[in-house]
């Protein structure tokens, strides 16, 4: 049988990882040091797959239009398919097996709750599934994991009803809610670019102040790093 670790040690994807996360490094020999510090063959192999992904559908790649009266690559076009790319990247990495809402309902610490009452209870059910394994809830944690600094920068280029956002979890779930209107509505993703947007969502005024891609790139660059950082901390603690 061959090596199941696809990227593993393979020096074309090393490559592509340094290139799509080179600003987090002072140099290749930083990143070489950060990549032999992931000594489990899993997370290499996990590393190397975010890196590649990130690379060609994210940092180096656009969206490009064919048509005769239009631009090859429209800004707010491309950004709506990187804004899906990146949260779908940042899903991949839970250690979370999908589980849909019927599988988790009639698991067995759940069989007792049944017959469900009314539909406040089924609704208060479905909240804390999504909390459990909702996509948001990975999106949330990945922003959470950011820098403070990364944190307060993020949370003062959205106004909401003309104050800053109060927390990263708020930036978070909008960002989300904008990959979200694109991915299922097909509205585009006018929130992330190099303008300012104005929406409104039931009683909440919203304003995004230029929060741009190539901004939102470097977030999730520094996102990736912090989470593999976190997986050497947690290995070394369990080896200790």
């Amino acid at each position: 049988m061959g090596n199941k670790y696809k990227y593993c040690d393979d020096e074309v994807f090393k490559d592509d990882a340094y290139r799509a996360l080179s600003l987090q490094f002072e140099n290749y020999q930083s990143f070489e040091t950060f990549y032999s510090s992931l000594t489990d063959l899993e997370t290499k192999d996990e590393f190397l797959r975010v890196g590649s992904t990130y690379l060609f559908f994210v940092k180096n790649g656009d969206w490009h239009v064919n048509v005769p009266r239009s631009d090859p690559v429209i800004e707010y076009f491309t950004n709506s398919f990187k804004l899906v790319a990146i949260l779908a990247i940042i899903e991949s990495l839970s250690n979370k097996q999908y589980v849909d809402f019927f599988q988790w309902l009639s698991g067995k610490d759940k069989k007792a709750l049944f017959p469900i009452a009314d539909k406040s209870q089924l609704q208060k059910l479905y909240d804390e599934y999504k909390s459990e394994y909702g996509a948001i809830r990975r999106c949330k944690s990945f922003f959470s994991n950011l820098s403070q600094s990364t944190k307060d920068k993020l949370c003062n280029s959205i106004n909401i009803n003309g104050k800053p956002a109060k927390t990263i979890e708020k930036v978070a779930e909008l960002i989300y809610q904008a990959r979200s209107d694109f991915a299922h509505e097909s509205n585009s993703a006018l929130e992330i670019g190099n303008w300012f947007h104005y929406s409104k969502k039931k009683n909440e005024e919203i304003l995004w102040k230029q929060l741009s891609m190539s901004y939102l790139q470097q977030v999730f660059e520094e996102g990736v790093v912090r989470h593999f950082k976190n997986k050497i901390i947690n290995q070394e603690e369990v080896g200790t």
